[in-house]
């Protein structure tokens, strides 16, 4: 029965948690930022290229390795997946996280053969103009769009809120 439970919960494959269960969470976590005075952070990653299982599950063990304690990783859907950075103190410590997940990708051996593990990162960081998990999430794949479309590298951007919101971008 507890088996049940955590497939449930978790990507069979990756192990990582499921759509449902980073919602749950991230309306949580924003929720208790907002009431601590400290922001909540989403990044929405896409893999780049020709994904197979074996990519996804080194991807997995790839964001488990850079993660903080406290952060939740999930697998969204087919090579889309999402990491939720709950109560941090500074939009820095989000960029922190991505510069860390970037870093890490690049040439992997599997079944020995050389692939190429890159992904497009889009991040956003709670804030007075996006308090939802909606917004944020809208905001983070907006941010993911962009690092996609600078090339099939490894790249993230950033959504940032000003009196004129837009986006930046890092290699």
């Amino acid at each position: 029965m507890r088996l049940i439970c955590l497939l449930r919960r978790t990507d069979r494959l990756t192990r990582l948690a499921i759509r449902a269960r980073f919602e749950r969470h991230s309306h949580r976590a924003l929720a208790r930022g907002l009431a601590r005075g400290r922001r909540t952070a989403v990044l929405v990653i896409d893999l780049n290229g020709d994904v197979d299982d074996r990519l996804l599950v080194e991807f997995a063990s790839v964001l488990r390795r850079c993660l903080p304690p406290g952060a939740l990783p999930a697998r969204l859907d087919g090579a889309g997946f999402a990491v939720l950075l709950p109560e941090i103190n500074t939009p820095e410590a989000a960029y922190e996280v991505s510069g860390r997940l970037a870093a890490e990708l690049g040439p992997i051996l599997i079944d020995g053969r050389l692939v190429t593990l890159a992904a497009a990162i889009g991040v956003t960081v709670s804030g007075p103009a996006a308090r939802t998990h909606d917004e944020l999430m809208h905001r983070a794949e907006l941010a993911m769009h962009k690092a996609k479309s600078l090339g099939p590298d490894t790249r993230w951007a950033i959504w940032q809120d000003s009196p004129d919101p837009g986006l930046s971008a890092a290699a």
